[in-house]
């Protein structure tokens, strides 16, 4: 770095640098900590355009992205009650902006080649925009059956009502992954397929039901349990899971978003005001969390539309219930105290309530 860098670099940090926090602070809605690594930004031979570049590079984009999302009370809310300090440097090189902005613990960092693409202000917006938004991702566990494990199977009796289990949910309607499994005979035959039920009869005595799937047609085989030998339980490191599309993960605004249309839905239906929100003080940011508490929220408006149809039930609502609260815990629950219906999901989808499932649970605290 030469002698022009240095003095274009202490005129931006001491003049322009002070303006574009002030904008920052209006509009986040709040003073954000700033930290730049001002000697990565100084390219040799570019000092004539410093002001222009990294204006253009960083905080023109960021501020199109802030203004978008901010442009409710709930992306307010979201970006204040999120965003904590704003990195800005040039330490990976990059020159896309679909990849120089990433956001972790509420810590956005905007790495990017401080002279390069300078009009490419949409795509770094983009990239801002989208990584504040971005959905986190489920944990892996390390042990590939931790699943399985988890079912706490001690041996071939438990691990088939583990799997009916699996199975009874899916039945419900939780869109789980089906159970499938190998099982082998001490005759030395085999059969695979998903299990459906576990059959009992006085004179055989329990018997296994799979369902085989053989040149696309289903075929129902059904195994004495005693004549089992070995039970392979395939794709083991899956059991209790569901396809991303089936229950997808909202980003922490998108399900702020999501309560509050449900709870626009919930007042038309009530004919007056019913805040929909998570309960004060839950914490909701994990991926786990996150996707269980949106799956809940459809569920919930679903069983209550369900149940306003009904003359008694609608007015017991409509007397009783003056909030709704969504909260993510170990085991499933709802409870009724002080005008606040609360309803409590465990982050595992076996575990999830069907509407069907909550319809029932509602009369009893109603």
């Amino acid at each position: 770095m030469g002698l022009a860098e240095r003095k274009a670099a202490k005129s931006f940090e001491e003049t322009q640098f002070p303006q574009l926090e002030k904008q920052l602070a209006e509009v986040a809605g709040f003073k954000v900590p700033v930290n730049v690594d001002w000697a990565s930004l100084c390219a040799d031979g570019y000092a004539d355009i410093y002001e222009e570049a990294w204006t253009k590079v960083y905080f023109t984009p960021l501020f199109q992205a802030l203004e978008s999302l901010t442009e409710d009370e709930l992306g307010r809310e979201f970006v204040q009650g999120s965003l904590k300090r704003l990195v800005i440097q040039n330490v990976a090189g990059n020159v896309s902006g679909s990849s120089f902005a990433s956001f972790v613990d509420g810590v956005l960092t905007l790495d990017h080649e401080p002279c390069t693409n300078l009009d490419d202000i949409h795509d770094r917006r983009e990239g801002i925009q989208r990584a504040l938004q971005s959905e986190p991702e489920l944990s892996r566990p390390d042990d590939p059956l931790a699943a399985f494990l988890d079912m706490k199977p001690r041996g071939l009796e438990t691990t088939l009502q583990a799997l009916l289990r699996i199975a009874s949910r899916r039945q419900a309607g939780i869109p789980l992954l089906p159970p499938r499994v190998t099982v082998s005979l001490h005759s030395g035959t085999y059969f695979t397929g998903t299990v459906r039920d576990i059959l009992e009869d006085s004179r055989e005595g329990r018997s296994l039901l799979l369902q085989e799937e053989r040149d696309r047609e289903a075929n129902a085989v059904i195994v004495n349990v005693n004549h089992i030998e070995c039970v392979s339980v395939l794709d083991a490191g899956y059991l209790g899971f569901i396809r991303v599309d089936d229950a997808p993960i909202p980003s922490p605004l998108q399900l702020r978003r999501q309560l509050h249309k449900d709870s626009e839905k919930l007042g038309a239906l009530l004919e007056r005001p019913v805040p929909l929100a998570l309960t004060p003080g839950s914490s909701a940011t994990s991926a786990e969390a996150l996707r269980a508490l949106a799956f809940l929220a459809t569920r919930v408006l679903e069983a209550l539309g369900t149940l306003a149809r009904d003359g008694e039930a609608r007015r017991a609502l409509h007397e009783k219930v003056q909030r709704i609260h969504l909260r993510a815990d170990t085991t499933a629950g709802v409870s009724l105290s002080n005008g606040t219906l609360e309803f409590v999901t465990p982050l595992k989808p076996a575990g999830w309530r069907t509407s069907a499932e909550l319809q029932q649970e509602l009369p009893p605290i109603l």
